[in-house]
Parts: C-alpha cells; structure tokens; sequence
C-alpha cells in the first residue's frame, strides 16, 4: 500500500463548504497522514494595479489567510497548517509539491457541471497534466467517504510503462479501499483490433473466432498482472468491459454507482513536459464523479519552484 504522511487540500476560502478537505480529513485520520490546506490568489494584473493599490492588496491577502485559519480550526484528528499561495493556482499548486513533497492533492472539482460541456477546468487540466503527485478531484454530490472505488487499468505485458503505471493505479486504489468500509472494483476496457473493418472481410465464424480470440488475450494479460496481488484482491472483483475505454469505463461507472475513479493520466514516460495521452483525456472529460489521477514512474513535471 502507499504510505501517505502529507496530504496538500486546495480549497476555495470563501466558500461555506468544503468537500474536498472532508474526504482529504478522513483520509489522513485513518492513513496517519498530515493536512496542509492551501488557497491561490493570483497576482494582480497590470492594468488592474490602478484600482488594487498595494495597501488593498494587502488587505485581500490578509482575508484569505485570516480565513484559511478559520477554516483549519475546525479540523479535528490530524495536523494541519496552512498557507496562502500567489500566482496562477495550477502552477502554484504544483509549485508548492514540489517544495514539500506532498503525496497527494485534492481538490475540489465540484462547480455546477451540468451545463459544461467538460467536467474539469484549467486548474484542473494544469494538475492532470503535470503535478508529479496524484490528484484526487473531488465531483460535485461525492458521499463524505467513498464507497465503490473503480481502479481503471489496462494490462498490457508488451509495455514494462504501462504495466508499471498500472501497478502505481492499483496500489492507489488498494490505499483507498484500505482506508475505509468500500468496495473495489478493478476494470480494463478492450476491442479487437480492426474489428469494424474485419467484419465485412471475415465470414461470420471468423469475425466471432478473431473476437473472441482478443478477448482471451486480454482476459489473460489482466489475469496475469493481478496474480501477484492475489492476496490483497479478497472480495474485489476484476472483469473485462467491451468498448472503446471512454465509452466502456464512462458506462461502467454510471451503471455501479462508483465514487471515485483511480486511472493513469499520461501515456508515456522518458522526457519531460508530457501531455495527458489522448485515451486518457477522452476518459476524463467522460466522468462526471470524482478521479483519482496518477502519473507512471518516472514523470518529471517542467513546472519548476522558479516559475
């Protein structure tokens, strides 16, 4: 299991509630984990400067710190401090990871998404994209404590990356499980290669026999990854959903009642700055709850504390 002692909890300082710090709260309680919680204020734009006097600046400065503390005061269980960060939050939020090595951050996601078109903002797609820890973004009506944990992998033994990434996807989840009354479920989405094409060049009994060929070839890869957590995967069911992975996970969610979801973010390891992998952006923007993001060993993020 991951050994969390630092949890980093963005949250919106004026706001009355304050999802994302309860379920990161719950959390350090029974994980023995630290809370920081942090707020961002960006720096005041140049031609705002007219009006926001270095006095008025000040004084907003001191507000939001003045509420920070309010707001860790009722905090019980665990070790809390606060901060109160400058500059455009995505970066200052991947800043502040950096200079403290948080284990994880969470936030909250939880705006009124019914009538965006996509579920995660800039600030969002910023940690997604590039904090070197996992995010856990916090959906709009998430229960206090999850209760169904979706891991979301996909087994791939030709890949020592991918499977590493899912291993890291994994351990996260079994973190999650362990630290509370849930239920996990392990999903890998799959198609056959080819298949819209193949099915008018192949006879029917073909076209069935290559499909169901695919599907024991996946059957096995993710048998063969989860045997060596066999002892850990008591009660946790593991199962292939056919589908392309935005459409199949996306469905697989809705129709099990699942409160987060543990996936991987970027595709690829090696160099630095990466992009999130398309597969994973199209799942994302599908998931309306809350996602526990994870990058591959390895990720190095071009966010530096000087930017």
């Amino acid at each position: 299991m991951i050994s969390l002692t630092s949890i980093l909890v963005d949250v919106d300082a004026a706001a009355a509630d304050h999802p994302a710090l309860e379920q990161a709260v719950a959390l350090a309680v029974r994980c023995g984990a630290r809370v920081k919680i942090v707020d961002s204020l960006p720096w005041v734009p140049a031609g705002a400067r007219h009006f926001v006097t270095a006095e008025l600046e000040r004084e907003l400065v001191e507000h939001r710190r003045e509420r920070l503390k309010t707001i860790a005061e009722g905090v019980q269980g665990v070790a809390v401090t606060t901060e109160l960060l400058r500059g455009r939050p995505g970066i200052a939020l991947i800043q502040e990871v950096l200079r403290s090595g948080h284990d994880l951050l969470v936030r909250s996601h939880g705006r009124d998404l019914a009538a965006r078109p996509r579920p995660f903002g800039a600030t969002d797609m910023d940690l997604l994209r590039q904090c070197p820890c996992p995010v856990w973004l916090i959906g709009p009506g998430s229960p206090h404590e999850p209760r169904r944990i979706l891991a979301a992998i996909h087994a791939n033994p030709g890949d020592a990356t991918e499977q590493a990434l899912n291993a890291t996807i994994l351990e996260w989840a079994l973190t999650l499980k362990g630290c509370g009354d849930t239920q996990l479920m392990v999903v890998q989405a799959w198609t056959a290669f080819g298949a819209s094409v193949l099915r008018s060049r192949l006879s029917s009994e073909e076209f069935t026999a290559y499909v169901e060929a695919a599907r024991q070839t996946e059957e096995k890869a993710l048998s063969e990854f989860l045997e060596p957590f066999t002892d850990r995967l008591v009660g946790v069911r593991a199962e292939l959903v056919h589908g392309e992975p935005e459409d199949a996970i996306a469905r697989f969610v809705e129709s099990n009642g699942i409160d987060v979801v543990v996936m991987g973010t970027v595709a690829r390891t090696g160099i630095a700055g990466l992009v999130m992998g398309n597969t994973a952006e199209r799942v994302l923007q599908r998931l309306r709850g809350s996602v526990l993001a994870v990058k591959p060993p390895g990720f190095e993020t071009t966010v530096t504390t000087l930017d």
